[in-house]
Parts: structure tokens; sequence; C-alpha cells
């Protein structure tokens, strides 16, 4: 699992909150946190600002609460908290697999549980509303035979089900044709 892990885990970079002008980059990698500020000054003023560089390593980011609460009130407890667990190394590593070995897994889920998978994350999202995931022949046969609720469920994938139930409806009984006609040829 290490080999789907980056040197880069995590990066985000933005502007401070009014009436603060500096920005700040946040980057994560494998052994350490780098967070940088540019502050942002009068133009009057003959200077040219050099960004202030913070590397810590992971044990150290995790010990100063000054950097933590410095992160937090730029980037929101969100981020703060996603940091962290990449700091204890708590990966996660579903949004890291490829496309084809995510589609792969999906393949197997109930549909409830598609529902619920596709509210973990934009990339699974993404995923579960793409053509790809509708085309990949397991998906599409199995949600295409059942009954499916569709409360809770977004317009995207709601208008991909009634597609692709219609597409697997309309095949089946092309196929049911296409055996009467052969089974007709043969007894004549």
């Amino acid at each position: 699992m290490s080999t789907l892990l980056s040197e880069c885990l995590y990066e985000i970079s933005q502007q401070a909150a009014p009436p603060c002008k500096d920005y700040h980059q946040l980057t994560v990698t494998q052994t350490q946190v780098v967070f940088k500020v540019w502050s942002v000054s009068c133009p009057l003023r003959c200077e040219k600002p050099q960004p202030a560089e913070n590397k810590k390593s992971h044990t150290d980011f995790l010990q100063d609460s000054h950097t933590q609460g410095h992160i937090g009130r730029v980037f929101g407890p969100h981020t703060l908290d996603y940091v962290v667990n990449l700091c204890w190394h708590r990966y996660d590593y579903l949004v890291r697999l490829p496309d084809w070995l995510l589609l792969n897994i999906l393949s197997f889920l109930d549909w409830a549980d598609i529902k619920t998978i596709s509210q973990t994350c934009k990339r699974i999202q993404q995923l579960c509303c793409s053509e790809g995931f509708w085309a990949h022949g397991t998906a599409g046969a199995r949600y295409g035979q059942s009954e499916v609720t569709m409360e809770g469920v977004s317009p995207t994938l709601q208008r991909h089900l009634v597609v692709f139930h219609r597409s697997q409806v309309l095949s089946r009984l092309a196929q049911q044709q296409h055996s009467k006609r052969k089974n007709s040829v043969w007894h004549l």
C-alpha cells in the first residue's frame, strides 16, 4: 500500500482571511510539513518580501501547537485534522487508488454501499457519476435488474440509473428476439 503514496501527500494554498492579505501554502510530504507565508506589503515601500518557510518533521509538527494553531486559523480545523492524521501515518488510501482498481472494488458493492461511498469524497462521487462506472459491465448488470430506491440519490446518479436500466432492458429484449429468430430458423 505504501507504493500508492506519492512524495507529496497533501498541498493547499490560499490567502488569509480579511483584513490580512498574506498568502499561505501548506505542503505535507512523507517526512515533513512545510508551511510558507508570503507577507503582502504596501507597494509604495520598495520591499520585496521573502516567504517565511517553516519546515518541521512529522513528530516536531505534532508537538508544535503554535504552528498547528496558525494552520487552523488560516486553513480551518478540518484541514488541520487531516494534516495531523497524515503526520500520524493515517493515510486515506481509498482516494489514492487508480480508477481501474476503484471501479473493480465498486463492482462488488451493493447499491446502498455505493450510495454511501459516493458521499465520502468528491473523487469517488465523480467516479460513480462517470460513464466508465456505468459502462463497467458488473455495475450496470446488477443495478439494471433490481428495483432501486431513489431517495437521497443525486439527480445525476438517478439519470444514469434510468438510462442504464432502459439500455439493459432493451438489450435483453434484443437478445430474446435474436434467440427466437435463431431457434425458428433451425426448426425449419
